[in-house]
C-alpha cells in the first residue's frame, strides 16, 4: 500500500491495494483469513469508526470451452484502478474466482491496543496454478501517522540506522515492516526497532533521506490464509 495513499483516510469504496500476486501457497482451496490491520499513529483502528473490507481473489488462468481454437487463455488480472480512490479500470471480470466481505464485527475489539485482527472461516476460494487478491475499504481506514525522522539528510546507501522523533517508534514499527517515505519510495526493511527514537535495517537504506521525511509500513494490512487440500 503506497505510503502516500496513507497520508490521508480511505473511505468507503477507495482500493486498499490493487492485485497482489499469493505465492507459495499450497492446497487446493482457501477454508480461512486471519487479516491482521495495523492501526492509527500507534493505536488500533478507532472502535467508533471501525470498518470492513471487500477481498477479491482472481486468477490469471481464464477458463474458455475446448472449441479446439481458443481452449484457454492465460493473462494476469489488470489493474482495478488507482490505489486509495475507486474501482475505474475493467478487464478482469473473468480473472475473478472469489470474492470474501470483511465486516467490522468480524474484528476484534480494542484489546490488542495497536492493532486489529479480523477472522473469516468456513471458505472455499479455489487455488489454482496462480492466485491474487485485492482489497476494496468499506469506510474509514485510517494508517495516518506522526513520526519524522529526526536526522540531517542522507544519501542512498550510506547506513542502516534511522533515528526518528515526534512518535514512539516502538508503538508504529516491527522487525519485517517495509519502510518508504510518503513519497513511495522504499527505505528498506526493519531489522529491530532498538528505542523509541530509532530503527535499524538488514541493508543500507534504498533510496535517499531527508531530515522531517515521513515513514510509513508498506504493509499495514496482512493477510494469513489456510488452506486445505
Amino acid at each position: 500500500m503506497p505510503a502516500s495513499a496513507q497520508t490521508a483516510t480511505y473511505v468507503d469504496t477507495d482500493i486498499l491495494f490493487d492485485w497482489h500476486k499469493i505465492e507459495g501457497l499450497k492446497g487446493s482451496a482457501i477454508t480461512g483469513i486471519q487479516a491482521i490491520i495495523r492501526g492509527t499513529d500507534g493505536a488500533d483502528q478507532a472502535a467508533a469508526t471501525l470498518v470492513g473490507m471487500d477481498l477479491i481473489f482472481a486468477t490469471s488462468h481464464i477458463p474458455t470451452p475446448s472449441d479446439g481454437v481458443n481452449v484457454g487463455i492465460d493473462v494476469p488480472p489488470v489493474t482495478l484502478g488507482t490505489t486509495s480512490a475507486a474501482v475505474d479500470t475493467p478487464g478482469w471480470f473473468n480473472n475473478v474466482i472469489g470474492y470474501v466481505p470483511v465486516v467490522a464485527a468480524d474484528m476484534s475489539d480494542g484489546d490488542l491496543v495497536y492493532l486489529n485482527i479480523a477472522s473469516k472461516s468456513g471458505l472455499s476460494i479455489p487455488i489454482g496454478s496462480d492466485l491474487y487478491v485485492a482489497a476494496i475499504s468499506k469506510g474509514a481506514f485510517d494508517f495516518r501517522n506522526t513520526i519524522l525522522v529526526n536526522e540531517a539528510d542522507f544519501v542512498v546507501n550510506s547506513q542502516k540506522t534511522i533515528t526518528l522523533d515526534t512518535k514512539d517508534a516502538t508503538l508504529l514499527f516491527a522487525p519485517g515492516d517495509v519502510l518508504q517515505i510518503d513519497d513511495d519510495n522504499i527505505v528498506g526493511t526493519i531489522k529491530t526497532v532498538d528505542s523509541a527514537t530509532q530503527v535499524t535495517l538488514t541493508t543500507n537504506n534504498k533510496s535517499a533521506v531527508a531530515e522531517n521525511d515521513k515513514l510509513f509500513n508498506m504493509s499495514p494490512i496482512r493477510l494469513v490464509l489456510t488452506s486445505e487440500d
